[in-house]
């Protein structure tokens, strides 16, 4: 009769263990982003994520998510783990800076497990108090915008053969920029004043940078003053900056 007791009684331990082990948590509040922006390129993510342990922002290029909820890997540009500091104070500002564009941002918790999950004592589950944020968070738009790009100009002049160097400077610039340098000169017997052009291009990598080009022009036949004009090419071209030089 005893071992049949003991038997039963390790049984039962055995599915009351087998209840809290495999036992589902109830639903806890998903953490909240409740606004985003951006200083100097640094993304910026205000939220609200009460008693979480662990707290990701994740910033992907597109709004496509696996079937757990997360971005898909692919797309992901940016993320950081935050700090206490920032959990508590529901701020969190990007140490990189990210390239001009449009992302999406989605937050991730934790809850934190010892304060915010309880037993049952009646059924042995595990239960999560619903004030704890866990788990994925909507997905928030993000636009990072272009910044101002300034254009300079440095010319070299070597006079004694007729040859102007002409030297453009974008800071910063992240893209290509096709352009071309127009002046005025006088042509055929009449001098009449033609445009002439030379085209080129600006080829930037780094929005954190500037990018340089050098025309290497002729100076022959030109006035002794002569306008230089820099443009944008494309269907819409815009000035970039003039500047009149002595070339003689």
């Amino acid at each position: 009769m005893r071992l049949r007791l003991s038997g039963l009684c390790a049984v039962l331990g055995l599915a009351v263990l087998s209840s809290v082990v495999t036992a589902t948590p109830a639903l806890a509040l998903p953490p909240a982003i409740t606004a985003v922006g951006q200083q100097d390129r640094h993304p910026t993510v205000a939220l609200a994520a009460p008693r979480a342990d662990s707290v990701t922002v994740y910033i992907a290029s597109k709004p496509d998510r696996a079937s757990d909820g997360s971005f898909l890997q692919e797309n992901v540009v940016e993320s950081g783990l935050l700090t206490d500091s920032e959990i508590q104070s529901g701020r969190w500002l990007d140490n990189s800076q990210i390239d001009p564009g449009s992302y999406f941002v989605m937050v991730r918790a934790s809850l934190d497990f010892a304060s915010c999950v309880s037993v049952d004592p009646n059924t042995a589950a595990l239960v999560n108090d619903p004030s704890c944020a866990d788990g994925f968070s909507t997905v928030v738009p993000l636009t990072i915008p272009t910044p101002k790009t300034n254009y300079t100009v440095k010319t070299l002049l070597l006079k004694n053969i007729h040859i102007a160097y002409l030297t453009l400077t974008a800071n910063p610039l992240g893209a290509k920029v096709p352009y071309q340098v127009c002046w005025k000169q006088p042509t055929g017997k009449t001098k009449t004043l033609r445009k002439r052009c030379v085209k080129a291009t600006l080829s930037g990598y780094s929005w954190s940078a500037d990018a340089s080009d050098e025309l290497r022009i002729s100076t022959k036949g030109m006035t002794r003053r002569t306008k230089f004009t820099w443009y944008t090419r494309g269907s819409t071209p815009k000035v970039l900056l003039s500047k009149t030089i002595t070339v003689r």
